[in-house]
């Protein structure tokens, strides 16, 4: 039986949760959660093939990708 996707960060809600269940079992019980990266993986994709959205896109990667990482540093307990 395949695990069930549990991420508490999303709630699908019905019918796309059961949905989603049915579809993993008939998809030879694979699990959510790779169904849910392919879905997004092609949804990305076939967006992407628009030239606005590719630039859009682009710009804000571009933009993550520049900022500083923000490390937080764990103070060192008192002595």
């Amino acid at each position: 039986m395949p695990r069930q996707y549990s991420d508490k960060r999303f709630t699908l809600g019905e019918p796309l949760a059961s949905k989603l269940k049915d579809f993993c079992a008939a998809n030879y019980d694979c699990s959510a959660l790779k169904v849910i990266r392919e879905a997004l993986e092609e949804h990305i994709n076939r967006r992407l093939e628009s030239h606005d959205m590719r630039r859009r896109f682009t710009e804000a990667r571009n933009r993550r990708l520049a900022q500083e990482d923000n490390v937080v540093s764990l103070a060192e307990g008192k002595e």
